[in-house]
């Protein structure tokens, strides 16, 4: 549990100083991470669940008809596996937070992104096909963060209906290789295109 540190404690980390992990939260430094882990566990499971059950309900539903422990249990260990992913991510982050602040004897961003670097070797445990789709998602947050991070210092400038002409560009991509790279597309993906679009 983490506790709420005062005003003062938070100006004297601001400028410079340095708190013990006793004065952030209960416990040691690896039974907090345990704790995490097991948290978001649970709430991972809730938000997994629908992700890898509605693709199969709306996708798949002959093969549920016709190999239905099959696919139940390819789907279960799906969401176990995006569930460990997000757990083992989080977990490992909070525990390298402390270890590096620990170890460094020091409070900054080098801890973050030490710790943001290695928690997510996590992601190994999806399927490779799951890594690229996260891979992929991931790509887009992190160029508008960039962007953002930019601008805010003055060294670039927002570009006027720039979302729009980001939205075109990708949907013409998009349109090119439905029409012309079918196999470039993702089965379920293609699948829902010929259902709004029609078939080639």
């Amino acid at each position: 549990m983490v506790n709420t540190i005062s005003k003062e404690l938070a100006e004297h980390v601001i400028n410079g100083g340095f708190i013990d992990c006793k004065d952030i939260h209960d416990h040691s430094c690896a039974w907090q991470a345990v704790e995490k882990f097991f948290t978001v566990m649970k709430i991972a499971s809730k938000f997994y669940l629908p992700i890898h059950c509605i693709p199969v309900l709306i996708f798949k539903r002959k093969k549920l008809m016709e190999q239905p422990l099959q696919v139940v249990k390819q789907t279960g260990m799906n969401v176990l596996r995006s569930c460990l992913f997000m757990s083992c991510y989080i977990a490992i982050f909070r525990y390298l937070t402390c270890f590096f602040k620990n170890y460094r004897r020091k409070i900054d961003r080098t801890n973050i992104i030490l710790a943001g670097f290695i928690c997510t070797f996590a992601i190994l445990f999806e399927p490779s096909h799951r890594r690229t789709e996260l891979a992929l998602y991931l790509i887009p947050r992190f160029l508008e963060a960039f962007w953002a991070f930019l601008e805010k210092r003055g060294l670039v400038h927002s570009v006027q209906y720039g979302e729009v002409l980001i939205f075109a560009l990708a949907m013409g991509i998009i349109m090119y290789c439905y029409q012309n790279e079918e196999k470039s597309i993702k089965s379920t993906y293609l699948s829902m295109f010929k259902r709004f679009w029609g078939v080639n």
